[in-house]
C-alpha cells in the first residue's frame, strides 16, 4: 500500500474487487492507496487502512444515529458523523474542531461531498468508474475528486474512506427500503 499523497495528476477511485464481498481497493491505476472492508455482510461495522492509520467506523443509534470514527483497537472517538434529517445530509465534527458538512453533489443526489465551511466540496465521490467494463456491472465503485485545499490535511484518509463508507450506507439502506416497499 502506499501513502495517500494527492496531486493534480493523481485520480484516486474506490473499486470492489469482487462483486459478493464488501470490501473495498482505493487505487489510483495500479496504485493501492487504501482499503475499506466490512467483517459482516449486513453489519455497519468497517475498518478502514491507509498508510497514515488504520480506523473503525460503525453506525450506533435508532431514534438519534450517528456513525463514530474511532482508531483501530481503540474506544475514543476521534470524530462523528451525524445525519441530519432523512439522512441524506449530515456533519463530521473531529474532536479537534475541525468539521465538514456532508451532502448531495448533483440535483438527483447521486453523487456526493464533504464540504468545508465556506461550502466548497473538498472530496467528492462520482458513482461508476472511468472506464466502464462488464465484468464490474454489478460492482459498487466510484471516482474520487479532491479539492487542493485538503491536500495535506491530516483527516483526509479519514474524509476519503467514511464518504466511500456513507455511500455504501446509503446505497444499502435505499435497496432494503426498495425490498421493503415491493413486498406491501
Amino acid at each position: 500500500m502506499e501513502a495517500l499523497r494527492v496531486t493534480p495528476e493523481i485520480h484516486p477511485s474506490w473499486f470492489q474487487p469482487r462483486t459478493m464481498e464488501r470490501s473495498f481497493e482505493l487505487r489510483d491505476g495500479e496504485r493501492l492507496l487504501g482499503t475499506l472492508h466490512f467483517p459482516r455482510f449486513g453489519g455497519s461495522l468497517a475498518t478502514a487502512s491507509f498508510t497514515a492509520g488504520e480506523w473503525t467506523f460503525k453506525r450506533v443509534g435508532f431514534f438519534r444515529p450517528r456513525v463514530t470514527v474511532r482508531p483501530s483497537g481503540q474506544e475514543v472517538d476521534l470524530a462523528v458523523y451525524r445525519p441530519k434529517g432523512w439522512g441524506s445530509e449530515g456533519e463530521l465534527q473531529f474532536v479537534g474542531g475541525h468539521s465538514y458538512g456532508w451532502k448531495p453533489a448533483n440535483f438527483w443526489a447521486t453523487r456526493y461531498a464533504f464540504v468545508d465551511d465556506a461550502e466548497r466540496a473538498v472530496v467528492t465521490f462520482k458513482p461508476g468508474a472511468e472506464e466502464g467494463k462488464w465484468s464490474d456491472l454489478f460492482k459498487y465503485q466510484a471516482l474520487v475528486e479532491i479539492d487542493p485545499s485538503v491536500y495535506d490535511r491530516e483527516e483526509l484518509p479519514i474524509l476519503v474512506s467514511l464518504g466511500w463508507y456513507l455511500m455504501i450506507l446509503h446505497h444499502d439502506d435505499s435497496a432494503g427500503a426498495a425490498v421493503v416497499a415491493t413486498m406491501g
